[in-house]
């Protein structure tokens, strides 16, 4: 076989066999209020486009920096400047953090992410994160 096919299908193998860690980037926020403990809000983007489910994580500690589970999450987004319709993501709990996709709709101004976290005992963690201007697709 010609040394050149025999690298050349080696290197389309190993691609298409590696995970795109590039492709997955994220942007780690803190929440700007918080009730209590701790939250970050990783997007599992690089940047922020409009109209394109994109993957977030939320990351929840209590007073002590123990991670918050079991809780029921409820998040929505907003765009301060402006009145927008209802957006709010579904959240699920999954490998200790709360898990989502959420979608920007305008570029005209920055976005919000307002969470509400009720525990099982009831006691509630409210935060909010700033996300910034999205970009058109």
């Amino acid at each position: 076989m010609n040394s050149n096919l025999l690298y050349k299908k080696m290197f389309i193998l190993m691609f298409l066999t590696t995970p795109s860690f590039a492709a997955a980037a994220s942007m780690p926020i803190q929440a700007t209020t918080n009730s209590f403990g701790s939250a970050v809000l990783e997007l599992q983007t690089d940047e922020l486009v409009t109209m394109t489910a994109l993957p977030f994580r939320l990351i929840l500690h209590d007073e002590a920096g123990r991670p918050v589970t079991g809780a029921k999450v409820d998040c929505e987004l907003s765009m301060p400047a402006m009145a927008m319709p209802e957006n709010r993501p579904k959240i699920v709990e999954r490998d200790g953090a709360y898990a989502g996709e959420m979608i920007l709709t305008c570029t005209m101004g920055d976005w919000r992410m307002a969470c509400v976290a009720t525990q099982v005992d009831g006691h509630r963690q409210t935060m909010s994160f700033d996300l910034g201007t999205a970009r058109l697709r």
